[in-house]
């Protein structure tokens, strides 16, 4: 009886491993298929996500390759074509430096080089660099004006919403320091139109620059109204040969032109206006060309967004480099817009586990076209980023 029941007792343990070393295997097999199957998802989601960078960065390359081309090859180009003659200017939008920016955007020596460092090429065979400049300078960030000198911004308005936050004071330091350091100005009021009106010489043509901001009840600086800005008009175009005017105004974080910039706008042209450059809503409006009582093309750029800032939103981070070629034809005296093309920019902001180096301006692009090649360190969220606002940017454009 006992042999029975251990026959029987190993008979047991036997099946027993029999089926744990089946159930083993079957697991195992299954964990392993489960394996197998993970790895090739991730293969064929690898391969379908460099197949749609690669067609994103084909389509993105033809699509804005017939706007904007090589900066550098339009300059030959134009100098070849029309030797001497051709006058170009480069625009940004508004210039802040909010306390982030100004605490982190500098590097180890306290420059804020590095923010600079992919677009300044874009300036170096401009004639002109505009821009808006939106801060008061202080003896803290005379080092963030320097740095704009660098880049080679070399005119900018005054008349904006944040020019007097300092007071009369601040308004009046901030155009001492600028133009202490070669940065020229505009936009401070002065009761005649000749005061108002800022008049460059460049390559024999006169270059007339206006400058107003809407009326928020700030003195000191050149407002909007009909009355002032006709008499400016005709006095610059008694003494200049083009004319630049630069616009405060729109609604904030809108990517569209509003009833009265339109309005203003057209008042502008009819009026003598050849160029109108906006800034202020802190994102890109459409542009448009607006013929004037000559049959000539005016264009009309309502917003190039911010040029630095440290807004934590894509709409505000997203903005572009205007660049504007303009024909001087001396036998005729005459200036006439010849081309223009545009660089977007995307100001990122690496996020609060960076101590210094925080800010760049992104050569959109470029940065686009080299996502994935060695050297290149741009992640994927970043990358997405670019290629939306590329879609958003023509989008606007495209209006």
């Amino acid at each position: 009886m006992a042999n029975n029941r251990r026959n029987r007792t190993r008979k047991a343990n036997v099946i027993s491993d029999t089926i744990s070393n089946k159930n083993f295997i079957i697991i195992s097999s299954i964990l392993l298929a489960l394996i197998i199957i993970c790895i090739i998802v991730n293969v064929i989601l690898h391969i379908n996500e460099t197949r749609e960078i690669a067609e994103e960065q084909k389509r993105i390359a033809e699509h804005v390759e017939e706007v904007y081309t090589s900066a550098e090859a339009d300059i030959d180009a134009a100098n070849n074509y029309k030797s001497n003659s051709i006058i170009r200017i480069s625009t940004v939008g508004d210039i802040l430096l909010g306390n982030n920016l100004q605490k982190y955007g500098v590097n180890e020596n306290g420059l804020y080089t590095n923010i600079f460092s992919d677009i300044s090429k874009y300036f170096k065979d401009s004639n002109i660099v505009l821009g808006t400049y939106e801060h008061n300078i202080t003896e803290d960030n005379k080092v963030f004006a320097n740095a704009i000198k660098e880049t080679g911004i070399n005119l900018v308005t005054l008349a904006n919403n944040h020019t007097l936050d300092n007071g009369p004071e601040g308004l009046n330091e901030t155009k001492e320091y600028l133009e202490s350091i070669g940065i020229e100005t505009t936009g401070v009021y002065s009761e005649e139109a000749s005061g108002r009106v800022k008049i460059k010489e460049e390559r024999g043509a006169k270059l007339a620059f206006l400058t107003y901001t809407y009326d928020d009840g700030s003195t000191g600086i050149n407002i909007y109204n009909e009355e002032n800005v006709k008499a400016d008009l005709t006095y610059a175009e008694e003494n200049a040969d083009y004319l630049v005017v630069l616009m405060h105004w729109g609604d904030v974080y809108s990517n569209s032109a509003n009833d009265t910039q339109k309005s203003q706008a057209q008042f502008l042209v009819d009026n003598g206006a050849d160029l109108i450059i906006g800034a202020h809503p802190s994102a890109l409006e459409p542009m448009e060309i607006i013929k004037n009582s000559k049959g000539q093309d005016c264009l009309v750029a309502y917003s190039l967004g911010d040029f630095t800032s440290d807004f934590s939103n894509e709409n505000s981070n997203l903005e572009l480099i205007l660049n504007i070629q303009l024909y001087y034809n001396s036998e005729e005296n005459s200036v006439s817009l010849y081309k223009v093309d545009y660089v977007p920019i995307y100001m990122i902001d690496y996020g609060t586990k960076y101590k210094e180096n925080r800010f760049k301006l992104l050569d959109m692009k470029n940065e686009i076209a080299n996502y994935g090649k060695e050297g290149n360190d741009l992640d994927k969220k970043t990358y997405d980023k670019l290629v939306r606002g590329i879609d958003k940017l023509n989008s606007i454009i495209q209006k």
